[in-house]
């Protein structure tokens, strides 16, 4: 019933979140339970992706997910595509949806992906009782162009020494931004902005190492926890839920919206689901040399085979390029966090050294 469809929850970053605001909806990315997932564990099989496993706890258990109006999911890998099949037998919706994402960023695949975006649209607009139209959908483009152009001046500034903003400050300013817990997005950022330029300059003292993270989906900031209490900072973050989804800029001018949409979620930056190794190697590679990186730090969730893949020519690319690279592997809950403090502050030990 119209009025009653207020929100709806996303879990991967190709879902363009300007269609959901332009039904009149709010967007949420919704994060995996932070405790066991024994309840996903009765339904799924055992070497199944942890976020995955998190996410449908979550469902099951009543959590922030289960109380959104709507759920919608991307063919972005076999585990996503298995978490829409149990979601639909076992966790009460009124609305779940498959975008049809590929893999490819040529012309067919952004025409083809355009015409997935207007069934979505469409489809959204039926249950939420506001029609899409392209001109609110062109509003919303220009306000989320605007949230990201904001926070790419924030990690612009991540090139100083000492850094401006902690890393896991900004973060979790990303993460509340995407999780739709901030009332005014572009307000919390401006008050990020404006903090950074009231703060004094710190002492200069013992340069920090500065450390890049990349990897795949992270909602909790653990690992950056971990880096900084060692006396490390990160300037950056290449993850899906940090500095690489805010680099997605949407063309404002184009002639057809959806197209640009497309275009947009399909193209640069892309995640291992779609970019090769190599490809992935070059843009870490700017990055290092951007932000004045000491050192590289992967990671991975544990049978994300797509994202694993990569890490052995990434791992085989830096260290002949002399560039100090760790690879840790975590469950997404981050419980193991004594091992990886280990391995982290063993890593930062070698680069201070």
């Amino acid at each position: 019933m119209p009025g009653k469809f207020n929100s709806v929850g996303y879990f991967c970053s190709l879902v363009p979140v300007e269609i959901i605001t332009a039904a009149g909806l709010q967007s949420v990315r919704v994060k995996g339970r932070a405790e066991t997932t024994a309840a996903a564990d009765a339904h799924l099989y055992p070497n199944m992706c942890p976020y995955i496993k998190s996410l449908f706890t979550d469902g099951l258990e009543g959590g922030r997910a289960s109380a959104c109006d709507g759920v919608v999911f991307t063919r972005s890998c076999d585990g996503m595509r298995r978490l829409y099949d149990v979601w639909k037998a076992y966790v009460p919706s009124d609305f779940v949806y498959m975008l049809e994402a590929p893999k490819n960023c040529d012309d067919l695949a952004v025409d083809y992906y355009a015409s997935q975006l207007r069934i979505f649209a469409q489809k959204l607009g039926q249950k939420s009782g506001v029609q899409v139209k392209e001109g609110a959908l062109g509003d919303a483009v220009k306000a989320a162009n605007h949230t990201r152009k904001m926070m790419q001046e924030l990690y612009a500034g991540q090139k100083k020494s000492p850094l401006p903003v902690r890393g896991s400050e900004l973060f979790k300013l990303g993460l509340e931004l995407l999780s739709g817990d901030g009332q005014d997005s572009a307000g919390r950022i401006k008050s990020v902005h404006n903090s950074v330029k009231k703060r004094a300059g710190p002492a200069p003292g013992r340069k920090k190492p500065r450390i890049l993270v990349s990897g795949n989906v992270m909602d909790r900031p653990g690992l950056f926890e971990i880096i900084e209490g060692a006396g490390a900072e990160i300037p950056v973050a290449d993850l899906c839920t940090a500095s690489r989804y805010f680099e997605r800029i949407v063309d404002e001018d184009a002639h057809d919206i959806y197209r640009a949409l497309a275009a947009a979620y399909l193209g640069e930056p892309r995640c291992s689901r779609a970019a090769t190794p190599a490809e992935i190697y070059a843009r870490l590679s700017r990055k290092v040399k951007e932000f004045t990186i000491d050192g590289v730090l992967l990671t991975s969730l544990k049978y994300c085979d797509q994202q694993l893949n990569d890490i052995p020519y990434l791992v085989k690319n830096f260290t002949a390029a002399a560039t100090p690279v760790l690879f840790v592997e975590n469950d997404y809950l981050f419980s193991d966090s004594g091992r990886l403090k280990t391995r982290v502050q063993a890593f930062i030990e070698m680069l201070e050294s």
